[in-house]
């Protein structure tokens, strides 16, 4: 150990797309499952369906805060006003306008890249703590907005549909189509996968693309970055629209499930937790957004049923925090909230860098890539790393 793997030989292939593949295979199995037979994790149920959706949605949205805190730098805690303004957004259009959600779309991405760009203006003057405090300032004042314009969001009764109109329906030639109770669910489960894969790989080329080095120079070295001519306040501009704009989808795909929108849901706590998913997940990382979304989603739904019931807590875990449940139990729902903190802080301490970065230093620790061509590694050490040799001085660069 490690294992050393020839770039883009067949073995280098496989360890990079094997992850990927298995990734898909679990994706499109949700929906192909009513027709295979088999049901692992509950997936044969409408309301975890539906959870699998809200992950997707989630899972964009978090990407969309990553494009500016972990690539560019800036700390944002105001992600939930855009997600209940592309909410808000097609819940209009389509129960005051009798719009479909496939059209309110683009509006939502219109709507979203305004709002996105005018909190980018700000981001253009200030950094740091107050910019954290402007955006929070926006994840407050949305709430309030809402109920102000009760004319037009409905206020504290919310905005949605009369019961069972406006549902998406999936089309005839669809393997789920006559699935009763699952086919709406697993339709909307294929359009916010479709959604997400559209999304994950174009923000995948954004950050190997101009604009998204240019991102990484406003993060790393903001002063460097100008004096090579990158225009810094543009760039923020850019970060926040694009944000928005994936919290808007975000938003639009979290209606598709439950066309309903509160100003409950998009409140200052959704904001915070969609930051502690990023840090979950992986700050500065494309594909930690979907991990930090189950995190997000998941984990206090099993830290709720593990403190009424520990049957279904791992041997040992069981016998250890037995105790501490016993304890706890008399403070009945205030509980969940304890447990649901430890675990963020032992996720966080174990893996500082999120699950995708844990994943990442396993993996260079069972494989090591030699380039090809071969003459290249001279100037590879055993672990990888490469050395750059200039007259008299040398400087290594980790693999």
């Amino acid at each position: 150990m490690p294992i050393r793997l020839i770039e883009r030989s067949l073995a280098h292939r496989v360890v990079v797309t094997l992850p990927w593949v298995l990734l898909a295979t679990v994706a499109l199995y949700v929906p192909l499952s009513t027709e295979i037979g088999v049901f692992p994790a509950s997936i044969d149920k409408a309301y975890r369906i539906s959870q699998l959706s809200n992950v997707l949605a989630y899972a964009v949205a978090i990407l969309g805060l990553d494009l500016v805190t972990g690539y560019t730098g800036q700390l944002c805690l105001g992600q939930s006003a855009f997600i209940g303004l592309g909410a808000y957004t097609t819940v209009i259009l389509v129960t005051d306008h009798g719009w479909s959600y496939y059209a309110a779309l683009p509006v939502v991405v219109a709507v979203c890249l305004i709002g996105g760009a005018i909190i980018g203006m700000a981001a253009a003057r200030i950094s740091g703590m107050y910019l954290a405090v402007v955006t929070l300032c926006a994840a407050y004042a949305f709430p309030a907005l809402v109920l102000r314009l009760d004319w037009l969001t409905g206020g504290t009764n919310g905005k949605g549909p009369p019961r069972g109109q406006a549902r998406m329906r999936p089309p005839s030639w669809m393997p789920f189509a006559d699935a009763d109770r699952l086919a709406g669910p697993l339709w909307v489960y294929c359009v916010c996968l479709v959604m997400a894969a559209v999304v994950f790989v174009g923000a995948r080329n954004l950050v190997h693309s101009g604009p998204g080095r240019a991102m990484l120079a406003v993060r790393d070295n903001p002063m460097s970055a100008v004096a090579f001519g990158v225009d810094g306040a543009r760039t923020r501009v850019i970060a926040f629209s694009l944000s928005a704009v994936l919290g808007g989808l975000a938003g639009a795909m979290l209606m598709f499930d439950r066309p309903f929108a509160s100003e409950i849901q998009f409140g200052i706590e959704l904001g915070i937790f969609l930051v502690v998913g990023l840090v979950v997940g992986g700050v500065g990382t494309i594909w930690g957004a979907v991990p930090g979304a189950f995190v997000f989603l998941f984990l206090p739904v099993l830290v709720r049923q593990w403190t009424f019931d520990q049957d279904g807590l791992p041997p040992g875990l069981r016998e250890l925090s037995w105790p501490l449940f016993r304890v706890l139990r008399s403070a009945g729902g205030a509980a969940v909230g304890v447990f649901f903190g430890v675990a963020l802080l032992v996720l966080t301490f174990t893996m500082p860098r999120g699950i995708v970065g844990a994943w990442r230093a396993i993996v260079s620790r069972l494989f090591v890539t030699q380039p090809n061509p071969k003459w290249l590694s001279q100037f590879h050490d055993d672990s990888g790393a490469l050395t750059v040799s200039s007259g008299d001085e040398s400087r290594t660069f980790p693999n």
